[in-house]
This record gives C-alpha cells, sequence and structure tokens, in this order.
C-alpha cells in the first residue's frame, strides 16, 4: 500500500515594510543632491572662495601679513562714518515705501482680480525692466527740467538744474524714488504668484465669518505669505546697502554735489581703484557681508522664516 508524504507549500517571499521607505528615501535624496548639487557649486566658486580670499587679503599690506592692519586704517577713516550715515538714511527711507507699495498693489490686485490684473502686473513690472547704469542715467534727465517731462512741477519747486535736485538731502529722496520705480514691480509679480497659491478654502471659510478683506489681508493673507515678505525684506536690504551704481552715475549731472565717497561700497571702490589698497577694500567689503548676513539672521529669526508647522 502506497504512503503518502505531505508535501510542503511553497516558501513565500516576504518584504520587509521599511524596503520600500528605504528606497523613496533614497529617491529624495538623489533628487535633492541635483536640484541642490549645482547651486551649491555656484555658491562654492563665486561665494566662499572670493569671500575667504578677501578674508586672507584683509590681512595682508604690501605683500606681508599685517594683523588687524587693514581693519583699524578702515573704521579710523572718517568717510567710513559720513557713508553709513548716507546709505542707513537711504535704507531708512527707502525699505518702508517699498514695502508699502509692493504689499498696498500686490494685496490690492489679489482682492479685486480681473481682466486687466495680467496689463497691470506688466505695467508695473516695466520700469524695473530698466536697471543699473541705464536707470540712473533716466532718472539723471527726469530731475533735469530742460528735459523732464516734469519739467514745470520741478520749476514750480524752484529747481533750475540737475545740480539743484540732486544736492543736499534730496538726492537721498531721489534714489528712494529711483529704488521704489525699479524695484517694486519685479517683488509685486512675486508675492502676487505667492498670493494666488493660496488655499482658497481658507480665504473662503474666512468671508464666511464676516472677515472684513481689511481683515483678511491682515490676520489670513499676510502671516500665509511671510516667507516670501522677509525674503523680499532680504534681498532689497543687501541691494540697497550695496548701493553703488546710481550715486556714481548721478554724480556727472551735478558735478562737485555728490561724493565720490557717498556710499560705503563707492569707499571701498575708492580704496581698490584710486588707493590702490585692496587690503582695506576686502576689510570694508567682509564689514558690509557681515552687516547683510546679520540682518539677514534677524529678519529670519523674527519672522520665523523657515518654521514649519509640526501639529
Amino acid at each position: 500500500m502506497r504512503t503518502l508524504t505531505p508535501t510542503r507549500p511553497p516558501a513565500v517571499e516576504t518584504v520587509s515594510p521599511a524596503a520600500p521607505r528605504r528606497v523613496k528615501r533614497r529617491g529624495r535624496t538623489v533628487a535633492t543632491w541635483l536640484l541642490v548639487g549645482p547651486y551649491a557649486l555656484f555658491l562654492a566658486a563665486f561665494g566662499l572662495a572670493p569671500a575667504g580670499y578677501a578674508l586672507w587679503t584683509s590681512f595682508v599690506h604690501d605683500g606681508s601679513f599685517s594683523g588687524g592692519r587693514n581693519w583699524t586704517a578702515v573704521f579710523d577713516d572718517y568717510r567710513l562714518g559720513e557713508a553709513a550715515g548716507n546709505v542707513t538714511t537711504y535704507l531708512l527711507l527707502w525699505l518702508p515705501v517699498l514695502l508699502l507699495t509692493v504689499l498696498s498693489l500686490a494685496f490690492t490686485l489679489h482682492a479685486r482680480p480681473g481682466r486687466a490684473t495680467g496689463a497691470l502686473q506688466l505695467v508695473y513690472y516695466l520700469p524695473g525692466a530698466v536697471t543699473g547704469s541705464a536707470a540712473a542715467l533716466l532718472w539723471l534727465f527726469m530731475v533735469s527740467p530742460d528735459s523732464s517731462p516734469f519739467g514745470p512741477l520741478l520749476r514750480l519747486m524752484d529747481v533750475k538744474t540737475a545740480t539743484d535736485a540732486l544736492s543736499g538731502g534730496s538726492l537721498v529722496a531721489v534714489l528712494a524714488v529711483m529704488g521704489v520705480a525699479v524695484h517694486a514691480g519685479g517683488w509685486i509679480v512675486v508675492l502676487y504668484g505667492a498670493l494666488t497659491a493660496l488655499p482658497k478654502d481658507v480665504l473662503e471659510a474666512a468671508q464666511v465669518d464676516g472677515a472684513s478683506a481689511w481683515r483678511t489681508m491682515w490676520h489670513v493673507k499676510l502671516p500665509m505669505v511671510r516667507t516670501y515678505v522677509a525674503f523680499v525684506l532680504i534681498s532689497s536690504f543687501a541691494s540697497g546697502s550695496q548701493v553703488f551704481v546710481e550715486p556714481t552715475v548721478l554724480s556727472t549731472g551735478a558735478p562737485g554735489q555728490i561724493s565720490p565717497t557717498w556710499s560705503v561700497n563707492q569707499l571701498a571702490y575708492v580704496y581698490a581703484t584710486q588707493d590702490g589698497d585692496f587690503g582695506k577694500a576686502a576689510a570694508l567689503s567682509l564689514t558690509m557681508l557681515a552687516v547683510g548676513l546679520l540682518a539677514a539672521w534677524i529678519v529670519i529669526t523674527r519672522t520665523r522664516m523657515y518654521a514649519t508647522d509640526t501639529r
């Protein structure tokens, strides 16, 4: 009589639940490095390496190590205080006006969308298409009564020549107007794009709760785009603290009225080109870098720029 022997069932391969997660995590890591890698290379080549070379140069004088001699000479220069005061006054006037202009126009566009929204964005952006020395030359004509379309208004303000418009404290006002015209348009487009990406259900919930347009803007929209506002503030501060082209070009229209060391960046340029002292120029440039990094750190921490909701 034949006896039947029991057969074992075929072995089933078991896959660890953690394996797909590891593969997914590895894919994310590769994608992250593919995106960040090129920027990291550019940052190292054109940011960290020049900063390191400038740091070494700031301690060298006449080809030999000089300790803190260059730094001491820079901070003892009376022109540094005047230049820093000019730039500080410019920033205190320009930054609030720029932020107010960008926020008000971007929020207005978002609150009242329509067919003209795209055209208005183009209109706001157009002045920013002319930048740098071209913008400075354009505004040099704008403040010249003989060639400006606002000539009658300038004459009414007793401005007879470009020198009158660019002398004394009026130069800061002219630079502030230039800065707003050049930079506001691009930031309006960026902030408006951030506003259009806000979740509509949150905005509709605020409307259902009876929140006014002002309260919705202040308590709902603004907190949700605070990262973009912080980015605008950091970038604008860095740009404004390094103002150079505008006063340099405007000085050609008002000979003897605008100092060649009006701004801190101009003073560093004079150190490097006229004095041939690259050690002092490097020391001053690194000081400006430190001020910009400190301002960025304050804005990031105060606005919780990189904070995430973990609840």
